[in-house]
């Protein structure tokens, strides 16, 4: 169907023609332009002045196009194509099917301005829509100005990863740096980062990243960095070139019958490598591991067989050559109410020291089985009870001394109660968004008894929790305060909780030797108290509080203290403020923290993170970060102060491909409120 200010069908020649406000819709296709030529018989137009088609996912538009109808193919001659989030201009554009589409002498950009910010450009342009971008020989310009060559490149459409990074910055231990890297894609087998750096006072450093996905046989990636510190272009005062490295290694492969692999391995050239240039990570809590790993999960069991190696011999490590671990879960014995668990595993442990401590190596055989055997009923009919009985075998080919063949046995039971009761109030109101309410009260008791191990810990090299065993009797109280109301979501309603109360505790105890007659002298342990409120959904407050019952006095009777409170209002302003206190033996802390993230206006936005020793009345940390809206890109210029330590760093992020290469810049994690890193 054409519509126009004047359309012609001419019948005999098969022919179309049209002219003024033409306007063409041929399934999901729309053309619009000022005069037309449609040949039926083909479904070839031929269309001029002001032309632009749309189609899902992509627009086209020039003064001349040569469309095909039928095959939603085309030629645009000095054209213009936006397909979200790239906008392409060139002398010659061809739609060479339905989501490929090939240009010539042009570039590509994701600023929308007539003279973008920034473009690639290239003899030839093949724009895949919906997924990627291919250019050869490629000239990156900023403004009218070429500032780098690439032979190839590809930029996916399905990510928000950018090509190419480069943050400038300064840090006291670093000096001046520049880090920048380059992301290869080729397909989906192929692709990863490369890396190239340079440290005022350490000099040149370079790395690769390679990550892959073969499907069937597995996915995985591989990183590898190097650098030679002083190797004349820096600035350190030892002067003395040292090689250094980081590799690392990952692969999942996902085999049948619900089993899966991982491999994972990490080398270093020495303890302070990844904390000299991957900071962020040590806070983050990164520690070496080189094991593999092949697991089968069942509704019923799970089987895991594991070997775990040390490969740097400066770091102490607890080998598992190998691991075999069997656990059977809950299961119901025929109709009844009987319940029976089990986890057994068999393991070759070495406990390996590092080379820098004196310690001889610890090593045995060991062979462990947990059996636990359950009842579970009501009683009184609201009373969820449930008693068990639970035995530990374990044998070892040597124990601490190095005395032969260990038998160990330990023998439990205890008795798990809870119930809950609620009550509903009729109460509606605008206030906090109310609609009824209702009170929860859980009450839980647990009563655990643990014999005396026959073969004390202090006999045993201790490798984990198992080893730790020791004799033990507690009964676990706990009472959890809910108050909930209904809210609308979409068509229906959702429970949320108001507030949520919970105050716990464990009783010890003895018994007398030989019977179980109750000892004296009991005693509770540690009271842990957490609170939640959430009146909105952008205000929390949590706090949890952990209290010493050996000591009264205010000071040294709180043990831990964290409270955060949450004021999020989203991408406009959202505020964070926290307070951290422990009391420990090696000394107390008191820390506050406090983030704010605040967008002024369209271009403008801050952030503010602060965290203050109390005690030492310090500042702990201090950053500083401004963003810019610069349209396509956003600018972010950040300064941090930690401890005696200055940094700052300069990133500049495209709008469409937003996400700096992981492991790039040297920052901070950034701790929630109350936290202490």
């Amino acid at each position: 169907v054409v519509n126009g200010d004047k359309v012609e069908y001419l019948q005999a020649e098969k022919r179309i023609e049209g002219v003024g406000n033409i306007s063409i819709t041929y399934g999901d296709v729309k053309l619009t332009c000022d005069k037309i030529t449609v040949h039926t018989d083909t479904k070839l137009g031929i269309c001029e002045g002001n032309v632009k088609i749309t189609q899902p996912g992509a627009m086209f538009t020039g003064e001349k196009v040569i469309y095909n109808f039928g095959e939603q193919t085309g030629e645009v001659i000095d054209g213009y194509v936006r397909a979200d989030p790239i906008y392409a201009r060139a002398e010659k554009v061809e739609k060479v099917s339905e989501k490929k589409i090939v240009m010539q002498d042009g570039y590509a950009t994701t600023c929308n301005f007539e003279k973008p910010h920034y473009r690639i450009a290239a003899k030839q342009v093949r724009l895949y829509l919906e997924d990627k971008v291919i250019a050869n020989h490629v000239f990156f310009y900023i403004g009218n100005v070429p500032i780098l060559y690439v032979p190839y490149y590809v930029q996916p459409l399905r990510d928000t990863k950018t090509k190419i990074t480069i943050i400038p910055g300064y840090e006291d231990n670093w000096g001046y740096y520049a880090l920048g890297s380059y992301r290869y894609y080729f397909n989906e087998q192929l692709k990863g980062y490369l890396r190239l750096d340079y440290r005022h006072k350490r000099g040149l450093a370079a790395g690769v990243d390679y990550s892959y996905d073969f499907k069937e046989l597995g996915e995985g990636t591989a990183r590898y960095y190097y650098t030679q510190e002083n190797n004349g272009l820096a600035l350190s005062p030892s002067g003395e070139v040292a090689d250094r490295y980081r590799f690392q290694y990952k692969h999942t492969i996902h085999f049948p019958e619900d089993t899966m692999g991982i491999v994972e391995l990490n080398k270093v050239s020495d303890t302070d490598m990844v904390k000299d240039y991957f900071f962020n990570e040590i806070e983050e809590g990164w520690t070496p591991d080189n094991f593999v790993s092949v697991v089968t999960k069942k509704p019923n069991y799970s089987l895991e067989i594991l070997a775990r190696k040390r490969l740097d011999k400066f770091f102490t490590v607890t080998e598992r050559l190998p691991e075999l671990n069997l656990q059977v879960y809950n299961q119901r014995l025929w109709d009844t109410n009987f319940y029976y668990f089990n986890n057994a595993s068999v393991t070759n442990l070495r406990k390996r020291y590092a080379e820098s401590q004196i310690f001889d190596d610890e090593k045995t055989i060991r062979v462990h089985t947990y059996n636990k055997l359950s009842y579970m009923t009501k009683i009184l009919g609201f009373l969820f009870t449930t008693p068990y009985v639970a035995t530990r075998q374990t044998y070892y080919s040597e124990n601490k001394w190095g005395d032969p063949d260990i038998f160990r046995e330990v023998y439990e039971y205890g008795l798990d109660l809870s119930t809950k009761f609620y009550k509903v109030f009729d109460i509606v109101t605008d206030f906090m968004d109310i609609n009824r309410l209702r009170h929860i009260i859980n009450p839980i008791v647990g009563f655990r008894h643990r014999t005396q191990p026959t073969v004390s810990p202090s006999n045993l090299n201790q490798f984990d929790s198992i080893d730790s065993l020791d004799y033990e009797n507690l009964i676990a109280l706990s009472l959890e305060n809910k108050l909930q109301t209904k809210r609308k979501d979409g068509e229906g309603w959702k429970s949320v909780d108001l507030v949520r109360f919970i105050i716990s505790t464990d009783y010890l105890y003895r018994f007398k030797k030989g019977n179980l007659d109750f000892q004296g002298g009991g005693k509770f342990s540690d009271i842990r108290y957490e609170l939640e409120i959430r009146p909105y959904d952008w205000l929390f407050i949590k706090t949890d509080i952990t209290t010493n019952m050996k000591d009264y006095s205010l000071r040294d009777a709180v043990k831990s203290a964290n409270t955060d409170i949450i004021y999020d209002l989203g991408e406009k302003f959202s505020f964070g403020m926290g307070h951290r206190f422990e009391n420990s033996v090696d000394g107390s802390t008191s820390l506050f923290t406090m983030e704010m993230d605040y967008k002024i206006n369209d271009e403008w936005a801050f952030r503010v993170y602060e965290r203050f020793d109390t005690y030492d009345r310090h500042w702990e940390e201090q950053e500083y970060t401004i963003y810019k809206d610069l349209h396509c890109w956003t600018a972010e210029f950040t300064c941090n102060f930690k401890d005696d330590n200055f940094a700052f760093w300069v990133v500049f992020r495209l709008k469409a491909f937003p996400d700096v290469p992981i492991g790039l810049k040297r920052t901070y994690r950034r701790p929630s409120p109350g936290a202490t890193i």
